[in-house]
């Protein structure tokens, strides 16, 4: 994307994913996790597969929760956006960058922040989670909050994570796991362990949301 494409090409997007996502009739389950872990003045990293990022920044605005977003150049138009959204953005990869990336938010975290990190992003495979955030759930001591979305009407982009679009007016439903907590000791052993239950729950989420928003539930 050209330079005058990308200073003009985030503001109106931003603008219409607010537009979409003020008419969205939104059903949360289990939000009582997320509450919770409020009241006890925990911070948390939430975990969601890439492609439900849409509705999340438009939730999340404004809260200054941290999202870990890659290096290349689609990322540099989402950070753009996300900005947008009040969104503080931390940029790197597994591929690149992602050592000081991980720093960073070592030290977001220990200051008391929030971080969001899609698993199997930046490149995929879609839906297998990379082990970047139980590395950062073990550095920290905060928790993991795996969560899934689902919409009933939507567009999803023929995209390697493809990507979610809710349409207007579409019955959305959003779905929290119980937190994954990592012990400052884990092994590499007991690491990839958590990395396939955090997996295995935003799988469960998926399939969840996924009925959910298709049954005559109000």
């Amino acid at each position: 994307m050209s330079p005058i494409l990308l200073s003009f090409v985030p503001t109106p997007a931003a603008w219409l994913v607010k537009a979409i996502c003020r008419t969205l009739r939104v059903r949360v389950l289990r939000g009582d996790i997320e509450e919770r872990l409020r009241h006890q003045g925990r911070n948390v990293i939430y975990a969601f597969w890439h492609g439900h990022l849409l509705y999340l920044m438009y939730r999340y605005r404004g809260s200054g929760v941290c999202i870990l977003v890659s290096h290349s150049r689609d990322g540099e138009l989402l950070s753009r956006i996300l900005r947008r959204f009040g969104l503080p953005v931390v940029r790197g990869s597994s591929s690149h960058g992602g050592r000081r990336s991980l720093l960073t938010l070592v030290r977001h975290t220990r200051g008391g922040g929030c971080v969001a990190i899609a698993p199997d992003g930046p490149r995929g495979p879609r839906q297998r989670a990379q082990p970047g955030a139980i590395a950062l759930a073990r550095l920290t001591g905060v928790p993991i909050v795996p969560l899934a979305l689902g919409a009933r009407w939507k567009v999803e982009f023929h995209s390697w994570d493809r990507f979610l679009l809710p349409l207007p007016f579409s019955r959305v439903v959003l779905a929290y796991g119980e937190p994954v907590s990592i012990p400052p000791h884990a092994d590499e052993s007991l690491m990839e362990q958590k990395r396939q239950e955090l997996e295995q729950t935003l799988l469960k989420l998926t399939d969840e949301v996924n009925q959910a928003v298709c049954s005559r539930h109000p």
